[in-house]
């Protein structure tokens, strides 16, 4: 998996991705051909390695952007690496983009053989960042250039020039060739460099913390930057919300409309990304475990271009991911009130059916939000729901663990808060006393 293929996922990345502020759109395009990471030895490294660009960025931001300045000349021209490697005669505006890439690389110390690049294309030794054949690259070249000048319609003359030119390309492309590959690996590193520099500013901005790595997972003050940004433009704070799972043993989220299931489920979603792509996390602490695969569904999964409803699509896409559990990967499934569209009675059946069927996947994490009560072996979390305040009554969203599995009744008191219609409420109160008689 790539991470363009999760940039727009519902889970809401693509906040972190677009307020990160890289300099180059090479490194854009790096970045969103990433493959995601599922060793936690190479997530590590990659952790260490943020770490120090974010130690930078604390300790010398002077430097920091002075590199980020330097990095906004930073082009892509893998296609004109790739044509020198594959034995092609480069023209001069391909020779002025390795001179330009080199001249870079040599401005922020990276690539060992950057000065005889340079050396090629620079033989007066002028440091400028422009190219053309120049006189000093050949005796016949000056000679034959003045006789141009003097003669500009000789043809002969002129063939005679074009021919001694084309020589000296194939001759400077000769000679640049065997440096195609280091070439191509300074590109890479720069573009990474714009990247990291990029992580560790947005770090320090958003206050993300890098996690560690262990068997299970461990989260502590998580919160959903994108949702955090809006409340902040209202005014409002986001409540940072606490959670443990690991595999083979299923989790219920349960709680009333409103209570901050689904972002709890994005949330956890978007770190496990972040995470598995080398990024910091938006909690106060995490240890983190990477998986093979995770699948997250979630919302009106309709699919009008197929014609199927909401609860067909929402079922295929379930039944894709228990296809994926069943290949014996490491897999992370989050699920967002599933069977929410069909009535309770089968979406009661349909919920407690998957649990049993996951229940004894060693190699699955499972996180479930539900409005059913469905009794289960697993863990169950509950939204802490609504607390008196000073002014009348406010939610609490923190997850606590659930000594019972039974689904808490606080929609009608949520409605009154919003201030639906009173009588409305008072009847359907009336009627549910009725139901439960």
């Amino acid at each position: 998996m790539k991470f363009r293929e999760i940039v727009d996922s519902p889970c809401g990345i693509r906040y972190l991705f677009d307020s990160l502020e890289l300099q180059s759109g090479y490194a854009r395009k790096v970045l969103l051909d990433r493959e995601i990471m599922v060793d936690s030895d190479q997530i590590e490294k990659a952790c260490a390695s943020l770490r120090k660009y974010f130690e930078l960025v604390k300790t010398n931001r002077r430097l920091v952007e002075e590199m980020r300045f330097r990095l906004q000349g930073l082009r892509d021209i893998s296609g004109t690496l790739a044509s020198l490697a594959g034995g092609a005669v480069l023209d001069e505006i391909e020779f002025f983009e390795i001179k330009h890439l080199s001249m870079l690389a040599e401005s922020l110390s990276m690539g060992t053989d950057m000065d005889t690049v340079i050396g090629i294309l620079d033989p007066d030794g002028m440091k400028i960042g422009t190219f053309y054949l120049y006189d000093s690259y050949s005796v016949e070249l000056r000679r034959l250039r003045d006789a141009v000048e003097q003669n500009p319609d000789d043809a002969q003359l002129q063939e005679a020039l074009e021919n001694e030119e084309d020589r000296l390309k194939k001759m400077l492309s000769d000679m640049l060739r065997p440096h195609a590959a280091s070439l191509q690996q300074v590109l890479q590193a720069m573009a990474e460099l714009d990247i990291a520099l990029a992580q560790a500013i947005q770090m320090n901005i958003e206050g993300l913390v890098l996690p560690a790595s262990g068997d299970s997972t461990e989260i502590t003050g998580m919160f959903h930057p994108g949702v955090r940004a809006v409340l902040r433009n209202k005014n409002l704070e986001f409540q940072s919300v606490d959670f443990t799972f690991r595999r083979g043993v299923p989790a219920t989220v349960i709680g009333a409309n409103m209570g901050g299931k689904t972002v709890a489920l994005k949330t956890l979603c978007m770190l496990q990304y972040l995470y598995q792509f080398g990024f910091a996390l938006p909690v106060e602490s995490a240890v983190m475990t990477p998986f093979d695969e995770i699948r997250f569904c979630i919302g009106d999964e309709q699919d009008e271009k197929t014609g199927l409803s909401s609860f067909a699509a929402e079922m295929q896409r379930i039944d894709r991911a228990l296809s994926v559990v069943e290949e014996g990967g490491r897999v992370l499934l989050l699920i967002d009130e599933p069977a929410r569209t069909t009535n309770p009675l089968e979406g009661t059946a349909l919920v407690a059916a998957l649990l049993q069927r996951l229940s004894d996947k060693s190699n699955l994490a499972l996180i479930l939000t539900t409005h059913y009560t469905v009794e289960h072996a697993g863990e169950c979390w509950r939204v802490q729901g609504l607390l008196p305040g000073t002014k009348g009554r406010k939610m609490d969203y923190r997850l606590v663990p659930a000594a019972s599995h039974e689904v808490p009744h606080e929609a009608l008191n949520i409605a009154r808060e919003l201030g639906i219609d009173g009588r409305w409420i008072d009847l359907a109160e009336t009627i549910m006393k009725k139901q439960y008689e």
